[in-house]
């Protein structure tokens, strides 16, 4: 099936962008309010107090008992599984449901996405976005998903995780500036997503030092439909080089399959291989080594500021009533600040911090605005305007 946005769709999401950024973001309306009769404090499932919020009140007592869906919309292993394994059981004991996951991991994120939105707006199926490679794909006229995520019910954001740019140890490459030097001198190739997160990122991150652009895009290696098959076709040695997520890799790197270059972030203490990667060189450090000029700034800034937008948020449908909104969202924020939700996310090489929903929302919004301004060297058959 070819998943498609709609350019009626496309000026929507365009429009949305401009206007965000001109007025700012308002918080998600209520749809519903409580009536007179429902108490304004009670106890969710697992017994926390809830004190003065009628809507979640309402929301709890709507939930328990009940069975959700929880839908994932990439490959097993991933970062979406990850966060999901490491949510779920923290939803099931506050709202006192029972959580089944349905893992759609094909079509790089879309086809789940597009179930996601496409379900009863019941609040009993949530789901995570694929914010920056959503707003890619639009800018490029790509298939894409065939909603508006703007009009999402968000429940809680996430922070970005870290991902390393990383070689395979026959490469003889163990340093940031030796792959530089490769990599410019076109002697080095890179796996990489024809789309994705990570992808739209790291294309911005390269053209502001120079080292790939759309004249030698050809040391990318593309084609793989999934972040599992990018480090299958990695370690097969598809190319010798990668910008591939922790979650994904920390083993690899452990069992020194792997060797690390450069990471977008310092890990967070307590993270799984931290101790690998925290003296490597980061997207910050490196703006103050290579970014000479006015134009190489812009790009470095945009690309860390995309990068910092590339969490995974969790969503209900547009149109979920209030009181059950409120209700994931006490759940979700209760979930997020436990020791373990954050140990199980740090385990794994991921970023535990909670966002907020309206942060969420506008993080989107606000990768569809910048990605506007660097999707050049994202589609390497576009020319981008020399500096």
């Amino acid at each position: 099936m070819n998943y498609r946005i709609s350019s009626g769709m496309r000026r929507i999401l365009l429009a949305a962008s401009a206007v965000t950024c001109a007025v700012g973001i308002a918080a998600v309306p209520m749809a519903v309010t409580a009536s007179a009769s429902t108490k304004s404090s009670c106890v969710s499932a697992n017994g926390i107090k809830i004190k003065n919020n009628a809507l979640v009140c309402q929301g709890l007592k709507f939930y328990k008992g009940q069975t959700m869906n929880f839908i994932e919309p990439a490959s097993v292993g991933g970062p979406f599984d990850l966060q999901a394994q490491a949510e779920i059981p923290g939803l099931q004991s506050y709202l006192g449901v029972t959580i089944n996951e349905t893992r759609i991991t094909t079509g790089n994120s879309i086809p789940g996405q597009d179930a996601l939105a496409a379900a009863p707006a019941n609040g009993l199926t949530i789901g995570e976005l694929n914010p920056v490679n959503d707003a890619s794909l639009i800018l490029e006229n790509q298939p894409g998903i065939n909603f508006n995520p703007a009009r999402m019910g968000y429940i809680a954001g996430q922070a970005a995780s870290p991902v390393v740019l990383q070689a395979l140890p026959n490469s003889n490459i163990t340093t940031f500036a030796q792959w530089l030097s490769e990599i410019k001198a076109g002697t080095t190739k890179m796996v990489a997503q024809s789309t994705g997160t990570f992808n739209t990122v790291f294309r911005a991150f390269a053209a502001s030092i120079g080292a790939i652009t759309s004249a030698n895009s050809p040391a990318y290696v593309t084609g793989y439909t999934s972040l599992t098959n990018e480090v299958t076709g990695y370690l097969r040695g598809d190319a010798p080089t990668g910008f591939i997520n922790l979650s994904n890799t920390c083993s690899l790197l452990q069992t020194k399959q792997s060797v690390p270059l450069m990471v977008n972030v310092t890990p967070a203490l307590g993270t799984n291989c931290r101790a690998l990667v925290a003296a490597l060189p980061t997207f910050a450090s490196l703006e103050k080594t290579y970014a000479k000029t006015k134009a190489a700034q812009r790009l470095f800034n945009t690309a860390i500021t995309l990068d910092n937008l590339s969490g995974q948020p969790t969503v209900t449908q547009t149109g979920v009533p209030a009181y059950k909104l409120d209700a994931l969202r006490a759940a979700l924020q209760w979930t997020e600040a436990q020791t373990s939700f954050k140990t199980a996310m740090e385990a794994n090489g991921m970023n535990p911090k909670w966002v907020d929903p309206v942060t969420a929302k506008q993080m989107y919004i606000s990768a569809l605005s910048l990605g506007k301004t660097v999707i050049c060297y994202v589609n390497s058959s576009v020319a981008c305007a020399k500096a």
